[in-house]
């Protein structure tokens, strides 16, 4: 058991919270309404208690008492269940609206925070901890201000019976909140740890569901299991402790509220033997500080969730620290046209440098294909052409346009790039062929793309034509054809470069013939630069660039570099030995 959470030193920050509260947009209508309804009910709630302690006392005047108790009871519970509306409705805001603040940030980050951070633990900043943060608002900080409010109007009416009575609650209530800040402490640490693992745990299952052809095919459903057999006793673990440290409290709690109860008493007790109070004040009393016990140790409970949910702050606080990509900062690409040249690029995803000084051109109007041996550098090139990461050091233009005065926006815009994964959406085929395109084509548009690449009988074998569903992932379709719908989606956004990192690699030989033809077809006269692993692809590049170690091994049309280059060759003989 990670004892160590219990006790730890670092406890977020009030300053880190109230400025991401800043960045989100808190219905504070629904806020205000929600405290005013709040304010109204503790002064109902003095009314009721006058009452009911005159009914106590022996007075049953219908007129006087009864039907005045009556009146404010059944609007104690009407304008209660009204609170508690507001109180849900408030909760609910606040969660959209944080989703959908913390959501717009994360897209909007580098690559190189995915790469730190794993996405799928991303599911919690955005579920579990934002709802924490929900609740923090509306049971500490707002809750903060009602109790307030309500002991106020409370300690306001007992001074009216006597000035010495208010003031000698005060001897009773520290005991609970010494106990609650104590714990408080003691529960963030927990609190954040049983978050870590349930993300853990949440990230496991979900990583090794999305792969079970792998787990099935490798028969490691025993090794698997036990994987994530560790992540649940961990959580587990996480859970045992919470219920100790809170099970812990219950009985400190319970004694201290025993002993204020006692006192309570004999102090109102001795008050109404010296005549201070009459008997309906006595019992007044009694009902003002049972329900002034009962509101602070109620806040004294949220409070310790407050220091529980401190772990979500810091978390969705972290994110939302982090630098964003700025999308919009820079001139507009408009149309990229002329060599794409590298000049002094260094780059590096680590310490180790996968760039240093690299300079190098790619004609215009023209198909390049980039070769190498794996680690070369070869899906990097792409990645740093697309801008998905900054450079170091160097400058890559088209023509005399510098990138980097580019707006992100606008260059990835004028740009197209089919990745190895070929991302599919849920959804349906044509959702994905117009993701990203920013125009709807009409179905004669679609009909001549996908048949170029080689998918139109499929999509015309679906009931639902370009309607037909696609599976997460694009699990439903086969690899070959999630290249195609990728190249499709691309050559629909009409590029001015197109970066393709093995593209075609899912499909057999008909299949990769009819896609080159495709894109030679709706590129001609611009730009296309490829990963290429196997010849047949090769064959479709005018022009090679082998890189090797993150250098430039060879250049120039292909032919030429086919017959000098010795990585060349051999995939030329390692192509001939196989057709033999």
């Amino acid at each position: 058991m990670d004892t160590s959470a219990l006790f730890r030193k670092r406890y977020g920050s009030f300053r880190r919270f109230f400025a991401m509260l800043a960045k989100a947009r808190l219905p504070y209508l629904w806020i205000v309404g929600y405290l005013v309804v709040s304010a109204i009910i503790a002064n109902v709630g003095v009314s009721t208690t006058e009452y009911s302690a005159a009914l106590f006392a022996g007075n049953v005047g219908l007129l006087t008492v009864v039907l005045p108790f009556l009146f404010f009871q059944v609007l104690s519970l009407f304008i209660g269940s009204l609170s508690q509306l507001l109180s849900n409705l408030c909760t609910a805001r606040i969660d959209r609206n944080l989703r959908r603040m913390v959501w717009r940030k994360v897209v909007h980050l580098p690559l190189r925070f995915f790469e730190a951070n794993n996405p799928k633990e991303l599911l919690s900043r955005i579920t579990t901890d934002v709802s924490d943060i929900s609740s923090l608002i509306m049971l500490v900080f707002l809750s903060a201000l009602t109790t307030a409010y309500s002991s106020w109007v409370i300690l306001e009416r007992i001074s009216s019976y006597d000035s010495d009575l208010m003031w000698s609650l005060f001897i009773v209530l520290p005991v609970n909140l010494l106990i609650t800040f104590v714990m408080g402490r003691m529960r963030f640490g927990v609190a954040d740890l049983i978050n870590k693992r349930n993300a853990e745990l949440t990230a496991s299952v979900s990583e090794r569901t999305n792969n079970m052809l792998l787990i099935k095919s490798m028969a490691t459903e025993d090794k698997e299991s036990a994987n994530v057999g560790e992540r649940m006793r961990a959580s587990y673990s996480a859970d045992v402790m919470n219920l100790w440290v809170t099970n812990l409290a219950l009985p400190a709690n319970a004694i201290a509220t025993a002993l204020q109860t006692v006192t309570i008493i004999l102090v109102g007790r001795g008050f109404y033997s010296s005549g201070a109070l009459d008997l309906t004040q006595w019992v007044a009393y009694y009902g003002f500080a049972t329900q002034l016990t009962n509101i602070l140790g109620a806040y004294c409970g949220y409070w310790s969730s407050f220091k529980g949910a401190q772990g979500a702050v810091d978390r969705v606080s972290q994110i939302m620290d982090e630098r964003e990509e700025n999308l919009r900062d820079g001139s507009d690409a408009g149309a990229l046209a002329g060599d794409i040249r590298l000049e002094n690029v260094t780059f590096s995803y680590g310490d180790t440098p996968i760039f240093e000084n690299l300079s190098l051109s790619i004609p215009a109007g023209r198909v390049t294909a980039v070769v190498g041996p794996s680690g070369s550098g070869k899906s990097t090139l792409l990645n740093v052409i697309d801008r998905l990461y900054p450079l170091h050091d160097g400058r890559i233009l088209f023509g005399d346009k510098d990138s980097a005065s580019c707006s992100l926006s606008s260059y990835r815009g004028a740009l197209g790039y089919v990745t190895q994964e070929s991302v599919l959406y849920k959804g349906t085929i044509r959702q994905n062929l117009l993701h990203g395109i920013g125009r709807c084509p009409t179905d004669e548009e679609l009909d001549d793309v996908c048949e170029m690449v080689g998918i139109l009988d499929f999509v015309r074998e679906q009931p639902r034509g370009y309607d037909a569903p696609v599976d997460e992932n694009g699990s439903s379709l086969s690899g070959g054809q999630r290249q195609r719908f990728s190249v499709a989606r691309a050559l629909l956004k009409h590029p001015d470069c197109l970066l393709l990192d093995e593209a075609t690699a899912a499909m057999d030989i008909n299949g990769k013939d009819c896609v080159w033809r495709s894109i030679r077809h709706v590129m001609e006269g611009r730009t296309v630069v490829y990963v290429a692993h196997d010849v047949q692809t090769l064959r479709n590049a005018d022009y090679v660039i082998v890189l090797e170690d993150g250098h430039v091994a060879a250049e120039g049309p292909r032919e030429s570099v086919l017959k000098t280059n010795a990585f060349c060759r051999q995939m030329m003989d390692a192509d001939e030995e196989g057709r033999s």
